[in-house]
């Protein structure tokens, strides 16, 4: 193999500067001196060394008589072997190839000459094969998926990610992290290129099988699998940023789906195995205290239906374990408390009389928890333990939030006395004044957060009707994960966290709502408290106007993504798995059931004798009954109370919004109350687009009115705190 041009090849070599030949070998002693020989004869001014990684047999001796010079890694792996050669050769261009023969040597001189010629950081070489054999069909299969997908993660075209055959400036070697220990590294070159700015470019050469003697090191699948993983991980933005690109940030959500699904699914095998007659006990007994009377009113509608759950055996333990279901009796139209009651006196296990339906929205978290807590502690001693971590958490809120306005308070005022003597050590009384006006800007972003987060812990406690809610066996959970999720983003700086742990908080919050509670009411909730959350975090520390700018709406994406992105996977995935167990359509029925949350449709997936209570009486009838009946929950007891409390948050709102858009130019950090308008329009926006659901299920639309509430109070603060452009620090 002889060089293609023979007569410009001194001239390229010598305007390049000096040149290194790096060759990373294991176990090539049949093909290395042939090789080495070939490189001398392309660019006969290079130096030439070659890395022996851990070999065998005799590589390093044949390296050394053809001419090489000879560097030991002894830890295998070509990452190794890269990163040693980059670390012990100093040159000013380095060519790297591998040693078995595959690659065309009298292409160097082009590969080096393009470098040098066009200013460039990296020359990668794409392979194009010349004899049968030189790419078996799933090598090259993975090279052109995985060319691809570095496309998506660089931004540019990338012909070949896993060429081997490359040439580097002494700038790209001098910042090349060499992190990867195997043959991940060529993905980690291409990669780094492009997250530097490096310039590259790629140009077509020879690619010839391997001769005879020599074997192949690369394993397919668990080099593919590192390689892959590279490409999700590494990072490919500018420079300096902290970036989570959209397909890593996939791949956690589905990771974390899949987890949740497997514990849901082992969790609920164990429910649905166990003896049902503890939890029958534990219900049994709750009758006998006369405060404690089961209805088919508020959220006792679901602690019934809950209960029914625990205690139904009807189908097999596989189809028990993917999927809750509604058991009601056929005979005759009867509500759930009332199935509850019979089958607690006919015995837990005797459902013989019992129709059983599948209803999309119970994920039995609840079955879970009614198995295992409910026999030891009773139906009261569960919701009592409910309600202390409810009102736990609002109260460490609470107290948490004016400690910290206490404690800035105290902390601000030695800054006003600047002027005075300080102890040595301190900074000059020069320096005081402009730390003074390098902490403003931080102190008012540490103060609006913890006066919000005092207004919104306010706001929950008084407007979210916690005295029934919290000792509910269906929100009761919903709201204990809601409530630690607030407090725990500014106690432990969440906002601050990388991407990757803000992404798996996030989609781990996602589907454990999805396991506990209603999808509708509960998804909703938990969404406004991501943004309310979020709202009230502070931007990093040092953080400009410009750069929170920017901060803000990657913050919200990133970690609402997440939440709804896993939430729905969770949903899709288990009724896909139901649908393959039940063998019915339970597309068609959540499909059904969404229908007629939207706009009221008759729900053709149930039968008509067991829906009794939506179709006794017209829609607005109920809702105007059960809209009397639950106002006294928002207004102290007053109807009239609440009316004018709902009126307010609405005007509220209307104005905020009127302020924030006007004002927007002038704002500090327009993303902070961009979210926190969402998190109040969301609650109107369940109103307009779920209308026959807020009809039918006024106690779920009373517990929302609390966020448009919370949203108001964080509005009113920031604007009152941020509502002028400061200078930014």
């Amino acid at each position: 193999m002889s060089p293609a041009h023979p007569s410009t090849e001194p001239r390229s070599t010598r305007s390049a500067g000096r040149v290194a030949v790096l060759l990373p070998c294991l176990n090539e002693e049949a093909t290395i001196g042939s090789v080495v020989g070939q490189f001398q004869t392309a660019l006969p001014e290079a130096s030439i060394y070659v890395c022996d990684n851990g070999s065998e047999d005799g590589t390093a001796e044949a390296a050394r008589r053809a001419g090489a010079e000879v560097i030991v890694a002894e830890a295998r792996g070509k990452g190794r072997a890269v990163r040693r050669l980059f670390q012990e050769v100093d040159a000013d261009v380095f060519l790297i190839a591998d040693g078995d023969g595959t690659y065309h040597a009298a292409s160097a001189w082009r590969l080096v000459s393009t470098l040098a010629g066009r200013y460039l950081d990296m020359v990668v070489a794409v392979r194009r094969s010349t004899e049968p054999g030189a790419y078996t069909p799933i090598r090259r299969l993975g090279n052109r998926l995985f060319s691809l997908l570095a496309r998506w993660r660089c931004h540019r075209a990338v012909r070949d990610l896993l060429s081997g055959y490359r040439a580097f400036s002494r700038r790209y070697v001098d910042a090349f992290p060499a992190r990867s220990d195997g043959f991940e590294v060529e993905t980690e070159m291409t990669l780094f290129a492009a997250s530097a700015g490096m310039a590259w470019d790629e140009i077509e050469c020879p690619y010839f099988a391997r001769p005879p003697g020599s074997r192949s090191k690369l394993h397919a699948f668990r080099d593919g699998f590192r390689i892959l993983q590279t490409l999700l991980w590494a990072p490919a933005a500018a420079a300096g940023e902290q970036r989570l690109g959209g397909l890593r940030a996939a791949v956690l959500v589905a990771a974390v789906t899949i987890v949740a699904t497997a514990s849901f699914l082992g969790l609920n095998w164990l429910a649905a195995n166990a003896d049902p007659e503890p939890v029958a006990d534990a219900l049994r007994a709750s009758y006998e205290h006369p405060e404690r009377i089961l209805e088919d009113s508020a959220e006792r509608f679901n602690d019934c239906l809950l209960s029914l759950m625990a205690l139904d055996r009807g189908g097999t333990p596989v189809e028990r374990t993917v999927s809750p279901r509604r058991v009601y009796r056929y005979t005759r139209p009867q509500r759930p408390c009332d199935a509850l009651e019979q089958r607690l006196s006919q015995g837990a296990v005797d459902d013989s009389d019992y129709l059983t339906v599948f209803y999309h929205q119970y994920w039995a978290g609840q079955r879970v928890m009614l198995q295992g807590l409910l026999p030891p502690l009773g139906v009261d001693g569960l919701r009592r333990t409910l309600r202390v971590l409810t009102f736990g958490l609002l109260g460490l809120g609470f107290i948490g939030a004016l400690g910290r306005i206490v404690l800035l308070f105290i902390g601000r005022e030695p800054e006003s006395k600047a002027a005075g003597g300080r102890p040595e050590g301190r900074r000059t009384d020069r320096a005081a004044p402009r730390q003074s006006a390098g902490n403003s800007r931080r102190w008012r972003e540490h103060f609006f957060q913890a006066t919000a987060l005092a207004a919104l812990f306010l706001c929950l406690f008084l407007f979210l009707d916690l005295d029934r809610r919290a000792g509910s066996f269906t929100t009761g959970a919903s709201n204990v994960l809601t409530l630690a999720l607030l407090v725990a983003v500014p106690a432990f700086g969440i906002a601050n966290w990388k991407p990757g742990r803000q992404v798996l908080l996030f989609a781990g919050f996602g589907a454990a709502i999805a396991y506990h509670e209603l999808l509708f009411g509960s998804a909703l909730i938990g969404l406004v408290c991501v943004l309310l959350a979020l709202s009230t975090a502070p931007p990093p520390v040092h953080a400009t106007v410009a750069v929170a700018r920017h901060w803000w709406p990657a913050l919200y994406l990133r970690c609402g993504g997440a939440y709804v992105g896993c939430l729905s996977a969770v949903f899709l995935l288990r009724v896909v798995i139901a649908e393959f167990v039940f063998r019915e359509p339970v597309l068609f029925k959540f499909w059904d059931q969404l229908t007629h949350r939207l706009y009221g449709a008759p729900r053709s997936s149930i039968h008509p004798d067991i829906d009794v209570f939506y179709a006794s009486r017209p829609t607005m009838e109920r809702f105007l009954e059960r809209l009397g009946n639950n106002l006294g929950t928002v207004g102290f007891g007053s109807t009239a109370v609440a009316l004018i409390l709902i009126g307010g948050v609405a005007l509220t709102l209307i104005a905020a919004t009127v302020f924030v858009l006007k004002q927007r130019p002038s704002l500090e950090e327009p993303w902070r109350w961009f979210g926190v308008l969402a998190a109040g329009w969301c609650v109107p926006a369940w109103y307009v687009v779920f209308s026959a659901h807020s009809m039918a299920h006024v106690p779920v639309a009373i517990r929302l009115l609390a966020l448009p509430y919370a949203a108001a109070a964080v509005l009113i603060v920031g604007v009152a705190v941020f509502g002028r452009r400061t200078e930014a620090v």
